[in-house]
């Protein structure tokens, strides 16, 4: 399993903001099940943030949902649905993984579109998942 510590500084060093980062389309496949993340969030790891950049609005007819999580089948614990605006390109940042639990075991960040009325044609989101690594306990 590989463990998300992407940066250039040390890996183990609990000063350093690392992250772990994911490009979404519209039409990635498995995208409307959930597309999951390279790397997992540590053990003990604690989330500060998640930034959705939506960099091309998602168009589907009448609703589009982004959502990113940890928690089987939804993944909505780390970005809601609402948190962010997906029919507008901008960013949001999303503080509800500040509360997410890491302490049992690494997890693996998923995200999730699902649209309804007419099929989206475009939609693109760089996701980034902000933590610090676990320090000695």
């Amino acid at each position: 399993m590989a463990v998300g510590y992407e940066t250039r500084e040390s890996p183990t060093s609990p000063y350093t903001l690392h992250c772990l980062q994911l490009v979404v389309n519209y039409n990635d496949t498995g995208i409307s099940t959930g597309k999951a993340f390279s790397k997992y969030l540590p053990k003990d790891a604690e989330v500060v943030y998640t930034k959705v950049r939506i960099t091309a609005a998602f168009n589907a007819g009448t609703t589009n949902v982004l959502t990113v999580g940890t928690n089987s089948t939804s993944y909505d614990n780390l970005v809601a649905a609402g948190d962010c605006d997906e029919a507008t390109t901008g960013a949001d940042i999303v503080w509800t993984g500040a509360e997410l639990d890491t302490s049992s075991v690494p997890l693996l960040p998923y995200a999730k579109y699902t649209q309804t009325g007419a099929a989206a044609s475009a939609g693109r989101a760089i996701i980034t998942i902000a933590y610090f690594p676990p320090v000695d306990r």
